[in-house]
């Protein structure tokens, strides 16, 4: 990578992650409880907290994210078809050129059919494909923020599983899972901050070309 490449690549980098943390926890609860006019308002944030981005980009961008996450849920099967509005909003977020806005949405897509297709034991699966996402977003090698992403895997699975054992269901108060999910979603957001934060020391230190 270039030295203009690493400059530009510092996107997304300088989020707060308990912010992002309790921005999810947060989205995940309007979700389950259909209250999409909040989930919608939440999303805006997130992607202004993530990617930095202003109000125009951050809603335009949420939009086809959401777009996409509303007709996933509904459909079950032909899931590759979500792929291009999931990249679209994520170009609007201001991905650096060098990063492959398809190959993102591909794989943001993918541990969303993974946590669908294997169900209530997913959060392995699901971790590793966020790292996958990870990686491809932020240009680091997937090792780096397979704690990360593991960890938001299991928030999904704890708050799957909790949610199919709760007498009051998914739209419930949820208070025997959703402090463990916070837990985890805080954890994950704090370790994929320090693996960014690494990953930037190290480029500073690499000797310069020539």
């Amino acid at each position: 990578m270039t030295a203009v490449e690493r400059s530009v690549s510092r996107w997304g980098r300088d989020f707060d992650p308990e912010r992002l943390a309790r921005l999810e926890l947060a989205m995940w609860k309007a979700y389950y409880r259909g209250r999409a006019a909040l989930l919608f308002r939440l999303l805006v944030r997130a992607n202004r907290a993530q990617a930095g981005v202003g109000w125009v980009r951050a809603i335009v961008a949420s939009f086809w994210l959401a777009w996409a996450a509303a007709r996933f849920g509904r459909s079950r099967g032909d899931y590759e078809r979500f792929a291009s509005p999931i990249a679209r909003g994520y170009r609007w977020l201001g991905l650096p050129d060098h990063v492959d806005a398809e190959e993102v949405a591909r794989r943001e897509l993918r541990w969303w059919v993974v946590r669908r297709e294997i169900g209530l034991e997913a959060g392995v699966a699901a971790g590793e494909a966020i790292a996958a996402l990870y990686a491809e977003l932020y240009d680091v090698p997937e090792t780096a923020v397979a704690e990360a992403g593991l960890l938001r895997g299991q928030a999904a699975e704890v708050r799957d599983r909790g949610a199919t054992i709760d007498p009051d269901g998914p739209g419930g108060e949820g208070r025997a899972y959703w402090p463990e999910v916070a837990r985890l979603l805080r954890l994950s957001y704090a370790r994929l901050s320090e693996a960014l934060a690494a990953d930037d020391a190290a480029g500073d230190l690499a000797p310069l070309p020539g």
